[in-house]
């Protein structure tokens, strides 16, 4: 597999108002879309935050709650929420407001957290997850690779509810491998599956920083850009003081006519 990096390593998100992300998976989501903020704030483009399913109160992001609405007095960037549940978290809108937005603030990019995995590295779907707007323009897939190597009962969410045939059977005591994410990735039903193909995705790897097996990941992530929808992996790895990132491009004969990686 030929590859390239690509530097900076978001050069393939939208600048232009109008475009929906989305945030979907398992193990960084919300670190991650926080991160894409801030690349957004640093270049002094106007912003919603949001979710469709509910998250963690983000620090130093303004909340408004759907009912207070003004598009005439909304700060640069602020965090759209339909109040809080009981557990504090902020609850999500409907994939409907999240499409409506184009029109309340045509000038603005809008970051939304599309499903939740209750803080675990991997996750089996729902038919109704992930929770897409229908404006969706970029979906990021975020996989925690730490997940290799643990118990089945402690990595994966609804390892005990969802039958997922291309886990073979995967047990509650059996220690998740590289293929079993593989699996999880490409197999029916399973990350991509959910996305629907009009939507261009990039996979992002988090939790590197636990990942001891670089041999297994290497050839994991050239098992998984031979898919013909992975042509971009972000690598994410959060340290004691910050997190980074890395993307790595797919090079073959279609890349390298084409500007836009995504």
């Amino acid at each position: 597999m030929n590859f390239s990096f690509v530097d900076p390593w978001h050069l393939y998100l939208p600048r232009e108002g109008g475009h929906v992300i989305s945030f979907c998976g398992s193990g960084g989501k919300t670190s991650l879309l926080k991160a894409v903020a801030e690349i957004y704030a640093q270049a002094d483009l106007p912003l919603v935050l949001t979710t469709t399913t509910r998250t963690e109160p983000l620090a130093d992001t303004p909340a408004t709650d759907l009912a207070d609405l003004d598009p005439g007095t909304a700060p640069r960037r602020f965090f759209l929420r339909d109040g809080l549940d009981a557990d504090g978290k902020w609850q999500g809108v409907t994939p409907a407001v999240v499409d409506g937005l184009g029109e309340l603030f045509p000038d603005r990019l809008v970051l939304v957290e599309a499903d939740g995995a209750a803080k675990h590295p991997l996750k089996l779907y729902r038919e109704d997850e992930p929770v897409l707007p229908d404006r969706t323009s970029l979906a990021l897939v975020v996989m925690g690779a730490d997940a290799v190597g643990g118990f089945t009962r402690n990595v994966l969410h609804r390892h005990d509810r969802l039958d997922f045939p291309p886990l073979n059977g995967l047990t509650a005591d059996a220690v998740v491998e590289w293929d079993h994410v593989h699996d999880l990735l490409t197999g029916p039903g399973g990350y991509l599956a959910r996305i629907p193909e009009d939507i261009p995705v990039v996979l992002v790897l988090a939790g590197l920083g636990e990942v001891q097996d670089s041999i297994g990941l290497f050839g994991f992530v050239g098992r998984a850009m031979t898919h013909p929808r992975v042509r971009l992996v972000t690598f994410c790895e959060t340290g004691p003081e910050d997190i980074s990132f890395r993307t790595a491009c797919r090079q073959d004969e279609d890349a390298a006519h084409d500007p836009d990686p995504t």
